[in-house]
């Protein structure tokens, strides 16, 4: 049992020394004789637990976006109406990337822009996570709240789209302003091209 939770501790320390210096470095100038190092262990020894730096870079981001998919649940419970669970969504990713700024730098900076991303659970979680928007999309469609004409896979993917720029160019520009800056107006906007007109 001890050697499991050593193992286990091992390689969050690797993945953890790999995270800091992808996000403070970038992947490219990142060697896994620097995560290595940075981690207090050999290269042989980090070989016995990951197969190199991509390995870790796919590896990273999955723990981040499981505790996102645990808590998204809970974050939309008892919220009526499609538009509040929309803007519920929003503020909560937008809130939780803030809190998670080395992660949010890993996936939109290296790991959104790495040809095996699509193979990877991290991918097949991201699916799940926005997947969400495609029923709330949908309900708000059925309800009478959005268009009917709706096609609820274009409006999350305009949805996601936009989350993904305004989030990328706040890690390009090293975060210096809050993600909630101009949040409502920019969700009024998209939300306006989605909602049914209801004229008097």
């Amino acid at each position: 049992m001890a050697k499991n939770n050593s193992k286990e501790n091992t390689r969050e320390r690797i993945i953890n020394s790999a995270k800091k210096l992808f996000a403070e470095q970038g992947y490219q100038k990142t060697t896994v004789v620097d995560i290595s190092r940075q981690a207090g262990l050999s290269e042989a020894a980090l070989y016995d637990h990951f197969q190199g730096k991509e390995d870790l870079l796919l590896m990273i981001p999955d723990l981040w976006v499981s505790e996102l998919l645990k808590d998204l649940d809970d974050q939309l419970f008892g919220i009526k109406g499609a538009v509040n669970k929309l803007r519920k969504y929003l503020w909560w990713y937008m809130r939780r990337v803030e809190q998670s700024p080395l992660d949010a730098k890993i996936v939109y900076l290296y790991l959104k822009t790495n040809a095996n991303f699509l193979n990877t659970e991290v991918y097949s979680n991201v699916k799940t996570l926005y997947l969400y928007l495609v029923e709330i999309f949908e309900e708000g469609r059925k309800t009478g709240e959005m268009k009917t004409d709706l096609n609820p896979r274009l409006a999350r993917d305009i949805f996601v789209g936009t989350m993904d720029h305004i989030i990328t160019r706040w890690l390009l520009k090293d975060r210096s302003y809050g993600l909630s800056d101009n949040l409502e107006a920019i969700f009024e906007l998209m939300v306006d091209a989605f909602k049914a007109n209801h004229s008097n």
